[in-house]
């Protein structure tokens, strides 16, 4: 066969093994194999029998916890923050023993001089299931940490959903998203 003929064959060669495959999955692979699970969990486990678990802590760098962003989230930028669109959600494991204890919600953010310049002011409240944690309001610009007590009672589960809201954040506009405020991290620690 000439070296032309075989340079248009491969990749006809190649559709057709892969048609086969596609319609005919059994032909690939004769072993066993379990049925892939997508689970939330992002960290890896010392053993590899183990799924992977959630962590109580989460930058917003750290692309294996992004699974743990649940809503409101934009990708990561310039390697270190995402920006949030108003009303956002985070997944976080419960610390060990926080159910008896309780635990501190920590979440890391900066208010960019244009989001203050253009809002004045906003409102930042954190709840678990409907039940609002704490509010804070914010009218300077610059990085903030926003603290919350954690009641037991709302720590039972392994993990907990986290949904905080901004009353006032920068509609769509050049950018095309609604942005809040630049997120670092979020975190659940013990008392």
């Amino acid at each position: 066969m000439s070296r032309q003929l075989k340079d248009k064959a491969a990749p006809s060669f190649c559709l057709a093994a892969f048609l086969i495959l596609l319609v005919f999955p059994g032909v690939a692979c004769k072993g066993k194999h379990t049925p892939a699970v997508v689970q939330p969990a992002v960290v890896q486990n010392e053993e590899p029998d183990q799924a992977p678990r959630l962590v109580s802590s989460v930058r917003m760098n750290d692309t294996t916890a992004a699974l743990q962003l649940l809503n409101g989230f934009y990708p990561v930028e310039s390697g270190a923050w995402r920006w949030t669109a108003g009303k956002f959600s985070v997944l976080l494991r419960t610390p060990p023993g926080s159910a008896q204890r309780g635990a501190t919600l920590n979440f890391a953010f900066t208010i960019p001089e244009v989001v203050i310049q253009k809002l004045n002011s906003m409102q930042l409240t954190a709840s678990i299931n409907g039940m609002d944690l704490k509010s804070d309001e914010y009218k300077k610009p610059g990085p903030e940490t926003f603290s919350a007590d954690v009641p037991g009672s709302l720590l039972t589960p392994d993990s907990v959903k986290i949904d905080f809201a901004l009353d006032k954040s920068l509609p769509p506009g050049l950018d095309k998203r609604e942005l809040g405020v630049v997120a670092f991290l979020a975190a659940l620690t013990p008392k």
